[in-house]
């Protein structure tokens, strides 16, 4: 191909991606007022790791919902003076979701694939942006970064890679247990695959455990139970999440996400596993909506054919909440809409136990193309 034709093809994918950059600063700069909200967990875990707790960690904090490999993670930039730390790590976590969305590329049908992209990479910007930069939450980020990494290594037939990246996001969130059922779709090393992650598993979290067996209260930690959260609206009562919140979590997503990938292959294995924790989760925060939609983009590119996402949009306009950043004092400091919102928690809850089910529903009957069909096409 000349030069000239060389130009006019990459053309429209220099645009686009432009674009996309472009709209990713500008989600990011609308959000840095109010950036960062929950960094704050990152680095003091990783200070209770290295100079207060160490292995007593999670005994000592089971407040921290975090993996061991987010705080080491976060350890790396305490060098760096606070703010630099915190920034490099919010400018990083941004870039990282539309990164995410190319990275799917191979695995897109070709039909109108720079375009379904595109609208998939704008949809989900603006929530992505929620989960990396205004709550800054590290470990939700490096666990669906991995799970994208586990994704693209099954639909390659590489084992090892896949154990080695469901272990690393199992490492960075414990709720990314999930993701496990990727293991049945390789296509030869299963078993392999599956030693890799469990020895990856055991090596960052089991030193906690035999240092102080106290590390599994952190499976019941003292999360307070949400009218506006997913047990609340399954008919679950009381101040706290009840002893069996996290268990069941970390049981029934994976169990669900194995009858997806099981009967309808690879696209809703990810969105199954987040829609069931979310359902079962005590608490509705803000950041859920970016591990959600970009699971949900994981569908709509790699499971239909529609330019657009609906699944993601769908998903972006049910978990979009209205920020404040005087929360205590929402309901008497708006109106219209947003105040509508925080006054009517529990149908807030019911709106997003309704998409759960509505998702899992069409992971498991919507007449999808296999990944295999698209892979690599």
């Amino acid at each position: 191909m000349s030069d000239p034709g060389r130009r006019r093809k990459a053309l429209p994918v220099v645009v686009s991606g432009s674009f996309v950059a472009i709209w990713t600063v500008w989600w990011a700069w609308h959000m840095w007022p109010n950036s960062g909200l929950s960094w704050h967990f990152s680095v003091d875990g990783a200070k209770l790791l290295l100079q207060g707790s160490g292995l007593n960690l999670y005994a000592d904090a089971p407040w921290l919902q975090t993996g061991p490999l987010s705080l080491v993670v976060a350890a790396v930039l305490r060098p760096l003076p606070a703010a630099t730390g915190k920034s490099l790590a919010l400018v990083a976590m941004a870039a990282a979701g539309p990164l995410l969305v190319v990275a799917l590329t191979p695995l897109v049908a070709p039909a109108k694939r720079r375009r379904r992209m595109l609208i998939a990479a704008i949809v989900l910007i603006p929530a992505w942006t929620v989960l990396s930069v205004r709550w800054g939450h590290l470990d939700d980020v490096l666990a669906m970064v991995f799970a994208i990494v586990a994704l693209r290594a099954v639909s390659a037939g590489r084992p090892v890679l896949t154990g080695v990246a469901l272990a690393a996001a199992i490492a960075s969130k414990p709720w990314a247990v999930g993701f496990l059922p990727l293991l049945l779709l390789l296509p030869w090393g299963r078993l392999r695959a599956a030693a890799v992650a469990a020895a990856g598993t055991a090596l960052a979290w089991a030193p906690f455990v035999l240092a102080n067996p106290h590390t599994l209260g952190a499976l019941s930690p003292p999360v307070g139970l949400s009218p506006a959260s997913g047990l609340h609206t399954l008919g679950v009562r009381g101040v706290l999440m009840p002893r069996w919140g996290r268990t069941a979590q970390l049981v029934l997503a994976p169990a669900a996400a194995t009858v997806t990938a099981l009967t309808a292959g690879l696209p809703g294995v990810l969105l199954v596993s987040v829609a069931v924790r979310l359902a079962l989760d005590p608490k509705d925060n803000a950041y859920y909506i970016g591990s959600a939609a970009l699971a949900a983009v994981v569908f709509d590119l790699l499971g239909t054919g529609w330019t657009i996402p609906w699944t993601t949009l769908g998903t972006v306009i049910v978990f979009w909440q209205p920020f404040v950043a005087d929360f205590p004092h929402a309901l008497t400091t708006t109106t219209g809409l947003t105040h509508w919102w925080f006054a009517h928690q529990e149908a807030v809850g019911a709106i997003h136990l309704t998409w759960a089910a509505v998702v899992v529903a069409l992971a498991f009957t919507w007449p999808h193309l296999r990944a295999r069909e698209v892979a690599f096409s």
